[in-house]
């Protein structure tokens, strides 16, 4: 097992041969200068925690000290988890997590309780999560998010990989 040190910048554990920090996106000195993937002529100041992309400062965002790129800069983490999905329709999202947990990607579910009751007419019925916009969260390990994003695509789109024609899965 790789020996493990700590990110000067965050605290989070680091491998020896690291050449950044997996949770705030910090290049290591290992790595030496790097240029930016986007702008060849610029330094990068770090690396996107989604896809590991080389951003300067001109194309990375910092959020609540974590490195994105453009592309990721709205994607919400918390922790060392993403928000791969969300859906105020409960079965949605459990469907979502059952499809992610069959890829073999870890998930947690945020805002999945009970969201409670109301009287109305004379009988009680289930609040529903689109009137209170209250969703459930589907968080998936970071590493595994761009994955993630790609099975929920094809189950959306109603592709679910496999060339039918040949019975082989497309590539």
């Amino acid at each position: 097992m790789a020996e493990l040190g700590a990110c000067s910048q965050c605290s989070g554990d680091v491998t020896a041969d690291s050449d950044f920090c997996p949770h705030c996106g910090l290049l290591l000195e290992a790595a030496g200068v790097q240029q930016c993937e986007m702008h060849p002529d610029k330094e990068a100041r770090g690396v996107c925690i989604i896809c590991h992309s080389l951003v300067c400062r001109r194309c990375s965002k910092r959020v609540m000290g974590r490195m994105f790129c453009s592309d990721h800069k709205e994607v919400e983490v918390v922790q060392d988890w993403a928000n791969a999905f969300e859906s105020t329709e409960t079965h949605e999202a459990d469907l979502a997590r059952s499809i992610l947990e069959s890829c073999g990607v870890s998930v947690q579910l945020q805002n999945a309780q009970s969201i409670g009751f109301i009287w109305g007419a004379g009988s009680e019925s289930a609040i529903s999560r689109s009137q209170i916009n209250k969703p459930v969260k589907v968080f998936v390990p970071i590493p595994d998010y761009l994955r993630a994003l790609q099975q929920l695509a094809e189950w959306k789109s109603g592709d679910d990989g496999s060339d039918r024609s040949s019975g082989t899965a497309s590539e």
